[in-house]
């Protein structure tokens, strides 16, 4: 049995991935492909012939036209950017959960048909065999991890050589086709925060043991995700229907209710400019308006509810005699509201500057961004896991040097934290007033994470 185990692991390539309620990121190596969580009918082949030789555009890469065969329906379906070209677009999660599992599935399918592309183009060999972390949204009392899992079981190809999974894929800008199939050797489920907190083992706590509390700040919801003694926290855990949609729907509102000739400006175009911290936008035939001051009372109520909800699970935990000793906030909305919410959690405890400045993680000092570090983590999951079984030391070094989007840009991004150097574990937290630190457990006591 020992060996059948070992056999399973061995040369599987670890990979990482999340379905988030605005885009999917998928991990592998050194590099994070991002596409929109959104799939669609296809066009009819006429159409689809005709929008092929009136696309006039110069990006034809495999993430921005992307087509994914459905084994259920029979049909091709578009998958991310592609979907601009679908009668119906269908959001796969929505209000923190997975909406359609054979949507989901496809989504998973074109995260790993993505990455074995980015192998092979980096002159690496193909994905034949991974281990997968991955991260799914769930809510408080919700079973999803373990439906998608059953779900899993009902799609894949098993054999006596273990679990298969055949991916037929179509660039629609090109026609050209291609069929690829890999083993899944196996695929850990978790909650999406889980993996900002593998990252943090890894790149931080030096694969020492320390409790943390994920604050994940999404696009359609924010994610609470208290972990004690490397455990998630399944009472307290929930995902919360709040998040970077509702701020810009409402500034979109505003500007509606505002604008003399009542033009409403598309979301997007808000989003596009929050992560480079502009507030300025210009309206049709009005001029420029100033959305900061709509912006700044949007993320305070956004705050307050994040911090309502982080005192009542503080509260629970004391009760208990648990305390945390890192704090993380995440997500794409993470550069927004970052500094709010550290001071938040500094009046709690009455900490001073220095300790908050210690104890609020800011995830780019590992070297990650806070947008895709799930993946990144879910990743490591994977790694982590393979060494467990295979009785190896797990290799905590890692590094994102680019990301690749299905926005229309054409190139891949740079992400990587200043000097691009891989995560380094830095020195533990202080020590709490409340206890004694407690010492952390070695990394060859830990123990495998729950594998679906």
């Amino acid at each position: 049995m020992a060996e059948k185990t070992t056999s399973l692991y061995q040369g599987a390539v670890p990979v990482g991935g999340e379905l988030g309620t605005s885009t999917s990121k998928f991990c592998v190596d050194d590099k994070v492909v991002m596409f929109s969580s959104v799939v669609g009918d296809a066009l009819t082949p006429i159409l689809e012939e005709n929008w092929r030789r009136m696309n006039r555009s110069r990006d034809r890469r495999w993430i921005r036209n992307l087509a994914i065969w459905d084994e259920r329906r029979g049909e091709w379906r578009y998958v991310g950017a592609m979907t601009r070209s679908s009668e119906t677009p269908n959001w796969f999660t929505e209000r923190g959960l997975v909406q359609n599992m054979d949507d989901a599935y496809l989504a998973l399918q074109a995260g790993l048909f993505l990455l074995d592309q980015e192998r092979r183009q980096a002159g690496k060999p193909p994905l034949s065999k991974v281990g997968m972390g991955f991260g799914i949204p769930v809510k408080a009392g919700e079973n999803a991890a373990d439906e998608f899992f059953s779900y899993l079981g009902t799609r894949l190809d098993k054999t006596a050589d273990g679990s298969f999974m055949t991916i037929r894929a179509k660039n629609v800008a090109t026609g050209e086709e291609v069929t690829t199939r890999l083993q899944l050797a196996f695929i850990a489920i978790q909650f999406q925060g889980y993996g900002a907190y593998m990252a943090l083992l890894f790149g931080k706590y030096g694969m020492k043991l320390f409790n943390t509390y994920v604050i994940d700040i999404g696009h359609g919801t924010w994610i609470k995700l208290p972990v004690v003694d490397n455990e998630v926290d399944m009472l307290l855990a929930d995902s919360i229907p709040f998040g970077m949609h509702t701020i810009t729907e409402n500034i979109s509102r505003v500007i509606f209710e505002k604008s003399r000739q009542r033009y409403r400006i598309p979301e997007q175009r808000i989003m596009e400019k929050l992560p480079r911290g502009e507030s300025r936008i210009e309206v049709p035939g009005e001029g420029i308006f100033d959305f900061r001051p709509v912006l700044e009372s949007e993320v305070a109520e956004l705050v307050d509810k994040v911090l309502v909800r982080v005192r009542q699970d503080l509260g629970e935990l004391s009760r208990r005699g648990k305390f945390i000793d890192y704090f993380a906030v995440v997500g794409g909305g993470a550069p927004l509201v970052f500094e709010q919410i550290k001071r938040g959690i500094q009046r709690y405890y009455d900490w001073s500057d220095e300790v908050a400045e210690a104890r609020v993680v800011q995830v780019e000092a590992i070297g990650v961004s806070p947008r895709v570090i799930n993946s990144v983590g879910f990743m490591l999951l994977a790694r982590d896991q393979i060494a467990i079984e295979l009785g190896q030391p797990v290799e905590p070094g890692f590094a994102v040097s680019e990301l690749i989007t299905d926005e229309l840009l054409g190139e891949p991004r740079d992400v990587r934290a200043s000097g691009g150097a891989a995560a380094r574990p830095s020195p533990p937290p202080p020590a709490r007033a409340e206890r004694q630190p407690r010492p952390a457990e070695p990394a060859a006591e830990r123990k495998p994470a729950a594998v679906k």
